[in-house]
């Protein structure tokens, strides 16, 4: 599995990361901040041995040398295990400009069967990004797409761009698991391939 972690962010202080290969032109023209859900003692759901805020961090870098290797400019919200508040990532993002948001986390079920991606919206200009996310998700993991729900995340409510919270699928599922697991498969990777697309497919609808 590649790992392409910048370090660790002050709990306090929120910095920006670029990875190399983003001018502060492609920066200002298109920008992701990326948004790891979770982290600190916030762990969110698990299965299979893997912490949710661990996978979306996991995730979260690949999206950003994903989108840095093709000339966006990437922000982050946190690059390391720390704790935020929901007010405090969207705060971030509004500070740096960034031409939307996309917050990675993954779902967690009583019911291990359960199993599809969806992603989550607040104001009337997320709904296409978020569309655009969990469809791509859903085509390129091969799994049934939940469409998109209304909801109230300080991420969502508070940010002043676009915004969408991805919940790629669900960690509970132990094929999930399986796939995570996979020496051979890197999952966490085609992941952010699938949210990379979406962003694309997004972008060039506007």
């Amino acid at each position: 599995m590649r790992k392409r972690f910048l370090g660790l962010v002050s709990a306090a202080v929120l910095v920006l990361s670029f990875l190399p290969g983003a001018s502060a032109a492609n920066a200002a023209a298109h920008s992701v901040c990326i948004d790891p859900g979770h982290g600190g003692s916030d762990t969110g759901t698990s299965g299979g041995g893997i912490l949710e805020k661990d996978l979306n961090l996991d995730v979260a870098s690949e999206l950003g040398a994903i989108l840095s290797a093709n000339g966006y400019g990437v922000f982050y919200t946190r690059t390391g295990d720390i704790s935020l508040g929901n007010s405090a990532r969207a705060k971030y993002c509004n500070s740096v400009g960034a031409t939307i948001l996309v917050s990675v986390h993954h779902n967690g079920s009583s019911n291990p069967a359960t199993d599809y991606s969806t992603a989550l919206y607040q104001k009337r200009i997320d709904r296409d990004l978020a569309r655009a996310v969990t469809g791509s998700v859903s085509t390129a993991l091969g799994i049934p797409n939940k469409g998109i729900t209304q909801f109230a995340s300080g991420v969502l409510v508070k940010s002043d761009m676009p915004a969408t919270i991805s919940e790629g699928y669900f960690l509970t599922n132990p094929d999930e698991q399986s796939r995570l697991n996979d020496p051979g498969r890197d999952y966490r990777y085609e992941e952010a391939q699938a949210i990379y697309q979406g962003i694309v497919a997004y972008l060039a609808s506007q």
